[in-house]
């Protein structure tokens, strides 16, 4: 099942990358950059609270916007986030005794779609739209224990490779340069191997980021 699961990402990963790739062939494209630092957090219920295990990252990307129609525009990009937080796992006597700290890098492509407004100089864009991750390097720190994540495994103390989730944003850009706030909420359980009484643990994300656009000025 698991296998099942991870080759499905994969084609979906892929058929992300081929419209990233053939879009820009059919309509106006302009492509950007950024750098930013994300605040992720591992989230899980327990004893109906949620609870959020978070760490400071970054990420870097490479964009694209594609004009589609009118103020529409599709801002598809690649990126690679460091990214984790901690979660609580052992079933126990008194509950959830173990605390698990995570960091791992991610490649992330998120396929927005974005509503632009203009104000004098300044372009105000509203985004969002899914996102395929995939996670290939990393660590988790249990009591003292440090250990590598073996993305895609069956121990306990892994996390598995491929996440799907949904992205909201907002940018503001004056003389091609922008700032931008992103928030990713994953949506696929995130542990390798889930024991009795053990709960979910969602990856989510917001990044903060300043890029730049290689726009052509209009004359």
């Amino acid at each position: 099942m698991l296998r099942f699961i991870v080759m499905r990402k994969i084609i979906l990963l892929l058929g992300a990358i081929m419209m990233i790739a053939i879009v820009p062939a059919m309509a106006q494209v302009e492509f950007g950059v950024r750098v930013g630092g994300a605040y992720s957090s591992l989230i899980q219920k327990i004893n109906r609270t949620y609870e959020s295990g978070a760490r400071f990252g970054y990420s870097v990307a490479g964009l694209a916007d594609i004009h589609l129609k009118n103020r529409w525009s599709l801002r598809p990009e690649i990126a690679i986030i460091n990214q984790g937080g901690s979660y609580y796992s052992a079933q126990s006597i008194d509950g959830m005794s173990l605390y698990n700290s995570c960091k791992y890098y991610s490649l992330q492509i998120p396929v927005n779609v974005a509503y632009n407004f203009m104000f004098t100089d300044v372009r105000l864009s509203v985004f969002g739209g899914p996102v395929f991750d995939w996670s290939f390097a990393g660590k988790m720190d249990s009591r003292e224990q440090n250990s590598d994540l073996l993305f895609g495994m069956t121990a306990e103390k892994d996390l598995k490779p491929c996440d799907f989730g949904i992205s909201l944003g907002l940018a503001v850009e004056y003389s091609n340069f922008f700032f931008s706030i992103n928030s990713i909420c994953g949506a696929i359980d995130r542990r390798a191997v889930k024991r009795e009484g053990e709960t979910s643990v969602y990856q989510n994300n917001v990044t903060l980021s300043l890029g730049y656009f290689f726009r052509k000025k209009a004359k």
